[in-house]
């Protein structure tokens, strides 16, 4: 999780990509647009994810600016493991919200892979 965070900080478009389970995988992963500044991540809660688990969920808040104003991004993550390497499965953003306010925009929330599609329609579709 901390590595695919750093990797949207400095848009790593490709690690991101090698780090996506490959049946999850967006058509595309273009963080050129992105006005984001990512500042920190906080690792909420973690279920699993150990060294002998095949699977594991992290729930994250991920802090950054926009637009001179700080927001942080809740959501839960799943993991597992393909060829005893960790991918990233799918999340769920929880909410959306201005340091300090309380705005909850779910599934509506813009998809943090950068596509600038909502994420049920992007990274958050089953």
């Amino acid at each position: 999780m901390r590595s695919r965070f750093t990797a949207y900080a400095m848009r790593n478009e490709q690690y991101l990509v090698d780090t996506w389970d490959k049946k999850q995988l967006p058509d595309q992963v273009n963080l050129s647009g992105d006005q984001v500044e990512w500042s920190w991540l906080e690792i909420v809660t973690r279920k699993k994810g150990g060294v002998n688990d095949s699977k594991g969920l992290v729930e994250f808040k991920a802090y950054y600016q926009l637009d001179g104003e700080e927001h942080v991004m809740r959501e839960s993550s799943r993991f597992h493991k393909v060829d005893n390497q960790w991918v990233y499965l799918d999340g769920v953003v929880k909410s959306i919200n201005k340091v300090g306010k309380q705005t909850d925009f779910g599934k509506n929330a813009p998809c943090s892979c950068g596509s600038g599609m909502k994420f049920k329609r992007c990274c958050g579709r089953n």
